[in-house]
């Protein structure tokens, strides 16, 4: 899969957060997205439309909840199987 140029890549226990802006509204309101990644293997798709100050707050909201959402798997053992999913 292509990199997205305007995506962040961050490093969270083994796996890969990719999260990047999706839209920006004149309300206020921007749409984020991140896809999680183990081993090369997109395993979580998670997206976010809310009001924030700033495409950088939405950003860091996305990645929050993608780490939490490694930490609840990791947490968890019996979740360690599942399929790939989207969250929103």
């Amino acid at each position: 899969m292509e990199y997205d140029r305007d995506s962040v890549r961050l490093s969270y226990h083994g796996w890969e957060i990719r999260s990047h802006l999706t839209g920006v509204f004149l309300d206020g309101t921007v749409a984020a997205g991140a896809m999680l990644y183990f081993e090369e293997t997109c395993k979580c798709h998670i997206i976010s439309c809310r009001k924030f100050a700033d495409g950088g707050d939405a950003i860091h909201s996305i990645e929050t909840r993608a780490s939490l959402w490694i930490d609840g798997r990791e947490s968890n053992p019996r979740t360690s199987h599942v399929e790939p999913s989207l969250l929103s």
